[in-house]
């Protein structure tokens, strides 16, 4: 009988109903306290590091506050429990990454309920790439984010590349109370070595690390040119991801599926990725990489800003596939880094720093 009664109720009704039942009571500290909403607790291991990359970043810069992150499959059911408890001079941060806009709904439909829920808090949203297109949902998308964020008195919002740091501003250029600035994904602000990678095996053979989801933009023949010139290197082959799939999964899981990522990342001659994460963690490790785009502009976008200079990287445009057996053959000659140096100067984070420390 409930079942059928359900079906003729509307989701959000459903979804506050879920809320209110399973909800839950947090027993936090008088301490002051930054906290990281909609923190990775799934099986995508580039938002684990940006998790885990937010957190240490947030415990190095700020003296004397509390880092709790708080897991985005927790979020409805804790937002009651911190209203009731948090203090002016503590601050809410909302995970950076790629999913702000209409790609992902629903975490966007929580980023709002975040921002919404801490008005006299100042909100930071750590480096996004925002994505967009020229469709009606799209459109709507966008006018919801800009109606549901200016609404905030004192909101931060970082890009992580120059093309959505640019739509923003466009998108908000009337809110003087919206700030908008740029700075690399904060992945790029740790190292290998801090976000647990170890030194233990000889490198050897090759990784390919491509998506196969809605993201992809390599097309079967392409596919096909990729493999034959990866064979041709007589080296073995070995397919992998960064993502290992589940959900709601504890701290400890997470940080070894981080680690042991990072690991095979540095056991391997050569990564081969179209994924942005892919590209992040393999130059943590060390370890020379091919990259190839992905159907939007953050890969592409993120290495013409942070790291085309970057001695163990080559970007090849889809239209450039025919040059990949060189770009392969270069690749296998550089020499591996280590394990403790980030690939950008800390000095590009100033602006967060800032705005972080400024309370």
């Amino acid at each position: 009988m409930l079942r059928r009664i359900s079906k003729f109720l509307p989701l959000s009704f459903k979804v506050k109903l879920i809320s209110i039942v399973k909800k839950k009571d947090l027993n936090l500290t008088l301490n002051k306290k930054a906290f990281i909403f909609l923190a990775a607790d799934y099986g995508n291991i580039g938002d684990i590091a940006i998790s885990h990359a937010q957190k240490q970043y947030l415990g190095n810069m700020l003296t004397g506050y509390e880092v709790i992150s708080i897991p985005i499959s927790q979020t409805r059911f804790v937002l009651s429990s911190i209203k009731k408890q948090i203090k002016a001079e503590d601050i809410v941060t909302i995970i950076g990454g790629g999913n702000m806009g209409g790609i992902y709904p629903d975490i966007e439909e929580l980023r709002q309920l975040v921002i919404k829920s801490f008005p006299s808090n100042r909100i930071i949203c750590f480096p996004q790439t925002l994505d967009w297109d020229d469709s009606a949902k799209s459109k709507r998308a966008l006018k919801i984010i800009v109606k549901k964020y200016a609404k905030h008195p004192d909101i931060h919002i970082f890009a992580r590349e120059s093309i959505t740091h640019d739509k923003l501003i466009e998108l908000f250029n009337r809110y003087k109370n919206v700030n908008i600035s740029l700075v690399p994904d904060i992945v790029m602000s740790a190292s290998a070595e801090s976000l647990g990678a170890t030194d233990s095996l000889e490198a050897s053979g090759i990784l390919k690390c491509l998506r196969n989801d809605k993201e992809v933009a390599l097309s079967t023949t392409q596919h096909a040119i990729v493999d034959k010139a990866l064979a041709d290197t007589g080296h073995k082959i070995t397919k992998t991801d960064t993502h290992a799939g589940g959900s709601q999964l504890d701290n400890d899981y997470c940080a070894t599926l981080l680690s042991d990522k990072l690991n095979q990342f540095r056991a391997a001659r050569l990564v081969v990725t179209d994924r942005l994460h892919g590209m992040i963690l393999c130059i943590l490790s060390g370890t020379p990489c091919l990259v190839l785009p992905n159907s939007n502009h953050k890969i592409r976008q993120t290495y013409l800003d942070w790291l085309s200079e970057h001695p163990r990287l080559i970007f090849l445009e889809l239209e450039e596939i025919s040059h990949i057996d060189e770009a392969i053959n270069n690749l296998l000659s550089v020499p591996k880094g280590n394990l403790n140096n980030s690939p950008v100067n800390i000095a590009a984070y100033a602006d967060l720093r800032k705005v972080l420390t400024n309370i």
